[in-house]
């Protein structure tokens, strides 16, 4: 079991979770969810051994854990040297393949370099490497940032069936509903327990809201009736009796409204986005004819045949590796087809948002980068940028001083100042948190002009509303009407 109490964590004046207590064990499954930089990682790596707390005591007893990042850079390294490193004898290797072969690992080759694996098979030689341990408890933080679809399905029925403790950080809630049983949320730099899945979390949660709003009603209600009782004791002519009451009343204050102060529950969430299109229903956006693609002797795909007209959303999935993000490089200018003809609409703007945000110059605050990117008024950018939840202290952070979801959304906040007729989304919802993924689902929901999306996650691409799905798979593309 692993036991924390009074557990707080401050990075100089800034208290990022205060007092929490939690009990973590008996084989059960957890979502950890939260606002981004509201301390979920912080607790994974007090609880691993990562990071010391600032008070409090975290006890372990009779547990082994396993902790996989939500980050992690790989070496030029061999996989196989890579992994017997973790063993406790080089005659143990055929551990390494076991746990190969159950998680599996197709074409595992311990003589492959770790760079050139795919996203996927990296979060498998993690997971090799956490279970090397032989864990009973599994921590891991966003699992499915690096998998795709099947990925994710092998995933959910892998930890259904695992017979450990596992605790989860994520933001995929198709993912949440299908693999836990309980949803922790870090709020107010507290932890509030739900048991069920991420649904009926969200249901709970409402109720919760509206039960702290209508105590908060009630206490400014009994405020002010205490308020105006004190105003008429004090009126009171004969003296004695006056202090007496005054001094009741004062008592009343002090137990019923100073020590028992209610607040009413805020959060802090991005606003909404608008994007703005006036494109046609039958304007041509895209078009490839016969398109093909290969690097060397290696073929990526080839004669795709495919359309996009405005006021489309469409959703282009498809497995690591298949070349998803090459279509996306092609039709932005940043890649040549091998063969074949490819058309962009004319006249349209088009707006590009990658998964990785290489272009942003990390020893640059976040307000010069801003500015630079947009070129807009200096006024204009403070406002703007708190939209973004960004306020005046945070946007003189570094770039390279962003925690990966902040990151994210300071990428998407450059995105979304420029309106386009065709949006191009390469892994948009990535490391955003839950709130602001609902709030950029919204506005794609609601955006007229044509969308093409790439995302492994179900539950965002519901949410947005496709009305085409483009499947590609084996070097070849099918195209489906609905999602």
């Amino acid at each position: 079991m692993i036991t924390g109490n009074n557990i707080t964590k401050a990075y100089g004046d800034r208290e990022i979770i205060t007092n929490i207590n939690f009990k973590i064990g008996n084989g059960r499954k957890i979502g950890l969810v939260g606002k981004n930089g509201c301390g979920k990682t912080t607790l994974f790596k007090i609880v691993n051994g990562v990071e010391e707390l600032t008070e409090g005591n975290l006890e372990i007893h009779d547990e082994i854990l396993g902790y996989i990042p939500q980050e992690f850079v790989f070496s030029d390294e061999l996989v196989g040297e890579y992994l017997e490193k973790k063993l406790d004898s080089k005659w143990d290797f055929y551990k390494i393949e076991f746990l190969a072969s159950k998680l599996k690992f197709v074409n595992f080759d311990p003589y492959q370099t770790l760079k050139t694996l795919s996203e996927g098979q990296k979060m498998k030689i993690k997971l090799i490497e956490a279970l090397l341990k032989d864990p009973t408890a599994l921590f891991i933080d966003e699992p499915t940032n690096h998998l795709d679809i099947e990925g994710i399905m092998w995933f959910e029925g892998y930890i259904k069936h695992l017979d450990k403790t596992v605790m989860m950080i994520s933001h995929d809630r198709s993912f949440l509903n299908h693999t836990v049983d309980e949803i922790w949320e870090i709020d107010k730099e507290q932890i509030y327990r739900f048991v069920g899945d991420y649904d009926y979390y969200k249901e709970e949660k409402l109720k919760l809201i509206n039960k702290w709003d209508q105590e908060y009603v009630l206490f400014l209600k009994k405020k002010a009736q205490l308020e105006t009782l004190l105003e008429n004791v004090r009126k009171i002519k004969d003296g004695k009796k006056r202090g007496r009451a005054v001094s009741s009343v004062k008592k009343r204050i002090d137990r019923e409204i100073v020590g028992n102060k209610k607040e009413k529950y805020e959060t802090k969430k991005v606003k909404n986005i608008e994007f703005e299109s006036n494109v046609h229903l039958s304007k041509l956006m895209i078009r490839f004819e016969n398109i093909s693609k290969a690097y060397a002797q290696k073929e990526v795909f080839k004669d795709l045949n495919f359309e996009l007209r405005g006021k489309e959303k469409v959703w282009l999935y498809g497995p690591n590796g298949a070349g998803k993000t090459t279509i996306v490089k092609i039709i932005m200018g940043m890649e040549k087809p091998t063969s074949g003809n490819f058309k962009l609409g004319n006249n349209i703007n088009v707006g590009y948002f990658s998964q990785v945000q290489s272009d942003l110059t990390s020893n640059n605050t976040l307000f010069e980068e801003f500015v630079e990117k947009t070129e807009i008024y200096f006024a204009k950018a403070f406002g703007y940028l708190n939209k973004f939840l960004f306020d005046k202290e945070s946007i003189q952070k570094r770039i390279w001083q962003l925690s990966p979801g902040e990151r994210a959304r300071f990428a998407f906040a450059i995105f979304a100042y420029k309106n386009y007729d065709l949006l191009i989304l390469d892994e948009p919802d990535n490391h955003l948190d839950i709130e602001t993924k609902e709030v950029i689902e919204k506005s794609l929901n609601e955006f007229k002009g044509t969308l093409l999306l790439v995302s492994h996650d179900r539950y965002f691409v519901e949410m947005v509303g496709v009305d085409k799905v483009l499947n590609l798979s084996d070097g070849k593309i099918k195209s489906f009407e609905s999602f």
